[in-house]
């Protein structure tokens, strides 16, 4: 039965969406003391969240702190010079926590570069560094490979500048147009539209509720219908898995804010408060974002956590067999998972050149590996019965499967299954090689 014809039919069981994304506080046994405007962010090889600087109740603080997803612990070692509105990202290309410029506290601005290997702190000096800088906004670009920062207050005015650093080298970027320069704002990568977002921010004493893109070539202002309050004091993450950017924090606002990739959305829900200057940061490997801190009504020191109970998923399993442009491989596509309401895209590459495309089989049930040597297609196993067979074409090698599914409750968790089939006509007497499989979790986010 096809997978649209079942989900059609479960469609009258169908209620409100529930076990969306929210907030729940942890209560570790150690934390770091209260403070706020400390900078966060995920070394992601280890899965630890490192927590740096920020004030507290006796002033600036000098430490840093890595959260393992239960506990927190205070590093030990040789830090950066403290300083304060400066600015920290993860750079998931080199494996490299990225710091740059902020205030030593005594009304220095800062120029430095410096960046965390797992390990230790090493001070980078490049030939050319952006202008000495505060409160500037800063975010890594997993599309292009890059840390951007942009804005911030310089010498004696805010400064109206773009830049991006390599791991090498700061390049100053100077589009067409750009936003107006701003102290305070929020910037991540968004993987909806595998850009840069900034939002928010101050110029002239005036809180900005702007939403830009930077695409590396261009910047895009957006016009989402419900854009969150004009503010600043906020912090924006990018939740890697459901594909969203969450907002939290700033001025008065209880309410946590999602972006899309092309509106904003609010969460009325528990939630942490609101805070002005928390320390937020996603860590991947357990699919949620962390917060930790802020100023509400006083300074604070607890930690919250921000995910779905119900994610969606996609895990390989089983091998293919080679064909003559190796052996296909069928994943999902970047940032891609199949949540309710959403339509998941899955791939399989390593197509000959010249064939056509490739069968894709789905079903809800799943095999133990069943030789496929009798049908002409010697070291190829089957996966999954033969519930659903869809070809689809190939380009440049790669085959699409497209599936919309529907925004149904009692389809979160329940798991179906799939296999791609290429044709290669020079790999066996079939004409056909096989992929490794996938199991497909539909979640809610």
């Amino acid at each position: 039965m096809h997978h649209t014809l079942v989900f059609a039919l479960l469609s009258c069981l169908g209620g409100p969406l529930f076990g969306q994304a929210g907030w729940s506080r942890l209560y570790p046994v150690q934390s770091p003391p209260p403070r706020s405007a400390s900078l966060m962010a995920c070394f992601e090889p280890t899965g630890d969240v490192l927590l740096l600087f920020g004030g507290g109740v006796s002033g600036y603080l000098s430490e840093c702190w890595k959260f393992d997803g239960s506990n927190w612990s205070q590093l030990a070692g040789v830090l950066p010079p403290h300083r304060s509105s400066s600015q920290m990202v993860y750079d998931s290309v080199r494996q490299r926590l990225v710091l740059f410029g902020g205030n030593n506290g005594s009304s220095v601005l800062l120029q430095d570069t410096w960046e965390w290997n797992g390990s230790a702190w090493l001070l980078r000096n490049p030939g050319v560094s952006p202008p000495a800088r505060e409160y500037h906004a800063m975010a890594f670009d997993r599309r292009r490979g890059v840390t951007v920062l942009f804005s911030g207050f310089g010498a004696s005015a805010i400064l109206q500048d773009l830049w991006e650093w390599n791991g090498t080298s700061w390049i100053q970027r100077i589009p067409a147009g750009m936003p107006l320069g701003r102290n305070l704002a929020h910037m991540c990568f968004d993987p909806a539209s595998q850009t840069v977002l900034l939002s928010g921010g101050e110029g002239a004493g005036i809180y900005s509720a702007q939403s830009w893109s930077w695409d590396g070539n261009v910047w895009l202002l957006h016009q989402p219908a419900t854009p969150p309050t004009a503010h600043i004091g906020g912090r924006v993450v990018a939740d890697l898995h459901r594909n969203r950017v969450v907002l939290h924090g700033g001025d008065d606002d209880w309410f946590s804010w999602e972006w899309s990739g092309s509106q904003w959305d609010w969460r009325l829900q528990v939630s942490p408060g609101p805070r002005d200057a928390p320390a937020m940061a996603y860590d991947p490997m357990r699919r949620r974002v962390v917060l930790f801190g802020g100023n509400r009504n006083g300074l604070q020191d607890d930690t919250w956590i921000y995910r779905t109970p119900l994610p969606a998923d996609v895990v390989a399993y089983g091998t293919g067999c080679a064909g003559t442009a190796g052996t296909p491989q069928l994943t999902n596509a970047p940032y891609n998972l199949p949540w309710l309401g959403d339509t998941v895209v899955d791939r399989v590459s390593n197509i000959a050149v010249g064939e056509p495309g490739a069968v894709f089989v789905s079903s809800f049930a799943q095999l133990a590996p069943v030789s496929l040597a009798t049908f002409g297609m010697p070291g190829c196993s089957l996966l999954l019965p033969l519930d659903v067979v869809e070809f689809r074409a190939a380009v440049a090698g790669v085959a699409e499967w497209t599936l919309a599914i529907p925004n149904i409750p009692v389809l979160a968790g329940v798991p179906f299954y799939q296999q791609a089939f290429p044709f290669d006509a020079a790999a066996n007497p079939r004409g056909l090689t096989a992929s490794n499989g996938l199991v497909i979790t539909p979640g809610i986010r």
